[in-house]
């Protein structure tokens, strides 16, 4: 016999337990079912390269206020916020800054180590309703005109109104839906690691585009300012040229595409190589079931934009839920559903697509087009009601 509640979220990662947060709050019976265990706060200061998660995350301001909603608990040791952003053609002259003063707010965002943030929302879970099954896979799906339902290998079984993935770029609950995906590969991989660097990194997130992909400084939260998460993409085989260097020459090349911007680097951490993929899911429900975050959509790490998409699908899902349930209605219908697509899909789309351009337009070498393309960085960056505008966007202020 099945156990019930209202929604199975599978997936427990950062979409997934602050979407549970949310449906909690609202009152909703939520069960969430995930592979991993459960993340450990850690409140200690980092002290060396290797103490840091070598994956972050650039958290706008509109995220945070989602996360604030939820009552996220962050250690302040661990958050780092930038308020300017410097970003320049690596190939030219074209240069673009964002500062926080100009649009009369403290910060652009903060920079926090996934594990971290993932960490905080999991120790919220312990404190809510929220059952959370850690350490559970699923062995089958099966959906009715009623109700959704899963079997674990443990084999217990639940029913739920409605079904969530939130499990990630490889969805299990996206395959089992059956809906067309469009993907592509950037031909990049992305090197991550952590770097202490010769000067103080004054609170800015650097980003040069380079010939052979863009180039990201993040500051990272410690009292020395001297501490930056890096996010190098490549075309596939200068990544893996650059993953068999020794860490002093990787240092060197870094502190030469970076113009000494910092200095020298003093320090690197275990690099990291990822692909990079472009994904987005045509339909995000179907069969009673609905899609949020990577389960959703990937796009390239460029502007860091992928985490906050994330987010903003997890606040309108639980808005639309809410509001199903204050009604009586169907939480998997697919008039339900539908109306969270149709919020969603538009913006995921067009951030997707504008990634895509920046991409190309970067790794064009066509004397005119460089050209063309510092001309028109040196120009948006002095027309300041633009660049506004733009920067709101991109942090949800607009």
């Amino acid at each position: 016999m099945s156990s019930q509640c209202d929604v199975v979220i599978v997936g427990g990662g950062l979409a997934g337990a602050s979407l549970a947060l949310a449906l909690d709050r609202q009152g909703l019976d939520v069960v969430i079912v995930e592979r991993g265990s459960w993340a450990e706060v850690q409140h200690e200061q980092p002290q060396t390269v290797y103490d840091f998660d070598a994956r972050v995350s650039a958290v706008a301001a509109n995220s945070w206020q989602f996360l604030g909603e939820q009552g996220l608990d962050l250690p302040s040791v661990r958050r780092q916020a930038y308020r300017s952003m410097q970003v320049w053609d690596g190939e030219g002259t074209g240069f673009v800054q964002f500062d926080a003063a100009e649009l009369q707010v403290s910060e652009l965002g903060a920079i926090v180590e996934n594990s971290v943030l993932l960490a905080a929302l999991h120790d919220k879970l312990k404190q809510s309703r929220v059952r959370t099954l850690m350490q559970q896979e699923i062995n089958a799906i099966d959906t009715t005109e009623s109700e959704a339902r899963i079997e674990l290998k443990s084999g217990q079984t639940w029913s739920a109104q409605l079904l969530v993935g939130a499990d990630g770029a490889l969805s299990i609950i996206r395959q089992y839906m059956g809906v067309d995906v469009v993907e592509w590969p950037y031909g990049q991989s992305a090197i991550v690691a952590t770097l202490r660097t010769e000067c103080m990194h004054e609170h800015v997130a650097r980003q040069w585009f380079l010939r052979t992909g863009p180039l990201a400084f993040l500051p990272l939260s410690h009292p020395s300012d001297q501490f930056v998460s890096l996010v190098w993409s490549a075309h596939e085989r200068e990544a893996e040229r650059l993953m068999q260097l020794e860490d002093a020459d990787f240092m060197d090349a870094l502190a030469h595409k970076s113009e000494i911007q910092l200095g020298a680097i003093t320090g690197v951490s275990q690099r990291i190589c990822v692909p990079l993929r472009q994904r987005h899911a045509m339909n995000y429900q179907a069969k009673r079931c609905v899609l949020v975050g990577d389960a959703a959509h990937t796009i390239h790490p460029l502007a860091g934009q992928g985490i906050n998409l994330g987010f903003a699908d997890v606040s309108v899902l639980a808005e639309e839920l809410g509001r199903a349930a204050s009604k009586g209605l169907d939480l998997g219908s697919t008039l339900v559903l539908a109306r969270y697509q149709r919020r969603r899909k538009t913006d995921n789309l067009v951030v997707a697509g504008a990634m895509e351009g920046f991409v190309r337009l970067f790794d064009q070498h066509n004397p005119v087009v460089r050209w063309l393309r510092n001309a028109g960085m040196s120009t948006f960056n002095r027309l300041s009601p633009v660049k506004r505008k733009v920067a709101k966007i991109a942090m949800g202020l607009a």
